[in-house]
């Protein structure tokens, strides 16, 4: 909706007294409020979670440990990517150069795969807690959780670094967008699979 609301107030319609400047900036403006409000949210409630897991004992847990390490990245989303997927979406330029564009895509596509790979290591955990309870309880340590989150963090890099060696890099001036290279099929697919279809 908002892609379409900009496409008309910068497209053909600008000339439109409903688009007129004020309006445009008036909307820009309440969009960015709206997403920092929603990424200040999301920062603290997950430092919120950190900390709840880190000072009390009693939850010093395996199953916490993943939890915990969800709110991890869940709170690197959301002071690495959001702040700038915001400037981003609102402006619909890229303005930051090429260097900045390789680190945000990195670390976008780095904690978004770890934050659904934690997603499906919690349901593994917990289903395996459920429906083989004795056995499992004997299995379920914390460096077993430790083994599942270094796993998590392996799988995320390893899907986020590919298209850091074939991007060429632009003169500042030329770029004014930043997106993942999707020519390169193989790394499409097995982006697609590693982070979404397989889990």
């Amino acid at each position: 909706m908002w892609t379409e609301i900009m496409d008309n107030a910068t497209g053909d319609n600008a000339t439109d007294p409903l688009w007129s400047e004020g309006t445009l900036l008036s909307l820009q403006v309440s969009l960015y409020v709206l997403l920092a409000v929603v990424t200040l949210a999301t920062a603290l409630s997950n430092a919120f979670v950190i900390a709840t897991i880190f000072l009390t004992r009693k939850l010093h847990t395996p199953a916490n440990f993943l939890i915990g390490s969800l709110a991890i990245t869940d709170l690197l989303v959301s002071i690495l990517v959001m702040p700038i997927s915001i400037v981003y979406t609102v402006t619909k330029t890229w303005s930051l150069g090429q260097i900045v564009c390789d680190i945000w895509l990195s670390s976008d596509i780095t904690f978004c795969t770890a934050s659904i790979l934690h997603l499906c290591v919690i349901a593994l955990d917990r289903y395996w807690a459920i429906t083989d309870a004795l056995e499992y309880s004997k299995h379920r340590t914390m460096r077993r959780a430790g083994m599942m989150v270094v796993v998590v963090w392996v799988i995320s890099v390893s899907i986020s670094l590919p298209p850091l060696f074939w991007r060429q890099a632009k003169a500042q001036e030329e770029l004014t967008e930043c997106v993942v290279n999707t020519e390169k099929i193989f790394y499409t697919l097995y982006s697609t699979f590693g982070a979404f279809y397989i889990p």
